[in-house]
């Protein structure tokens, strides 16, 4: 097995001439090439202010070095994966969803699937609160942009997505991995995104994120600071009919680093709970899922649940 580096396979793509229908079309056409290859790309000129960036992960470094006692408080001892999470593995993670701050009854409402987006949030205190409110609003405008890039990309019009975005159940989860002096060490396991699209900062020239290309070749992905790293998941892989593609990835320590502690915050960019998700025709030939004709997404994410647990078992 071999790991390489492939500026191609992850292409970076500037989105400062987004502003014009000419210069949306020119990065259109980029990110439709990057989905139909990888599904992974890099974007820089995205307009996410450095300031709540470093806000934001000056706040949640804060979070996870804190006294246990304190951690603890934001412990989620019941289902779902809002508050402290620590799932075995040599990281610990908090989560959110953009609707778990609505009523008990609201949160009810969203579907009889068993899906984690009913979960309340619990939060460790109000700045917290409001920093992690702030970048959540920005990378949904982010992530609706590129929704509407993909429409462009894909020969829809521009607002296809739109409707299917406009009570999004979208999660946010920060991941903190522990200090290990081991080279090539797993972070995190290779696996696929579920939902329609990933959004990840890149904090620094560190890296650790890689992507499988064929059976055998994992190829690091170029860590560019002040970037953000965009992916495809399952879901945008069916919708496009297998057109686009969601390609396994995993998170490893690099070779030749004494790697320290570091806080990765992806942000999963979630259609509404209740929306129809009917793939793109015609199919590719390798179509994951084709043998479905719609599905919502309730019954997606209940589909995931069971046969990745069941997988696991």
């Amino acid at each position: 097995m071999t790991t390489v580096v492939v500026q191609d396979f992850v292409p970076t793509i500037d989105l400062s001439d987004r502003g014009t229908a000419e210069g949306r079309a020119a990065i259109a056409a980029a990110v439709g090439g990057a989905c139909e290859g990888s599904g992974f790309f890099t974007v820089v000129g995205h307009g996410v202010p450095d300031d709540l960036v470093s806000r934001m992960y000056t706040a949640t470094k804060a979070f996870f070095t804190q006294p246990e006692e304190e951690k603890e408080r934001s412990a989620n001892r019941g289902s779902g994966v809002a508050g402290l999470r620590r799932p075995g593995g040599p990281y610990e993670a908090f989560a959110a969803h953009v609707t778990g701050d609505r009523s008990e009854e609201e949160r009810a409402g969203l579907g009889t699937h068993p899906a984690t987006w009913k979960a309340a949030n619990i939060w460790p205190d109000d700045s917290f609160k409001a920093v992690w409110h702030e970048y959540i609003a920005a990378m949904t405008d982010l992530s609706a942009d590129i929704m509407r890039l993909f429409a462009l990309a894909l020969g829809l019009p521009e607002g296809f997505f739109d409707s299917k975005f406009d009570d999004h159940v979208s999660l946010i989860i920060a991941n903190y991995y522990y200090p290990t002096p081991d080279d090539g060490v797993l972070r995190r396991e290779r696996h696929t995104d579920w939902g329609s699209l990933t959004v990840l900062y890149v904090e620094d020239e560190l890296g650790g994120l890689q992507v499988m290309r064929g059976e055998d070749d994992w190829l690091d992905v170029p860590p560019t600071p002040g970037s953000f790293v965009v992916n495809i998941g399952d879901l945008m892989a069916f919708w496009t009919g297998g057109r686009w593609k969601s390609t396994v990835h995993r998170v490893v320590n690099p070779e030749g680093t004494d790697a320290p502690s570091r806080v990765s915050i992806p942000f999963f960019y979630l259609p509404n709970h209740d929306a129809t998700i009917e793939p793109m025709r015609p199919l590719a030939p390798t179509s994951a899922g084709s043998g479905l004709d719609q599905v919502t997404v309730g019954e997606w994410f209940s589909h995931k649940m069971q046969s990745t647990y069941q997988a696991s078992a």
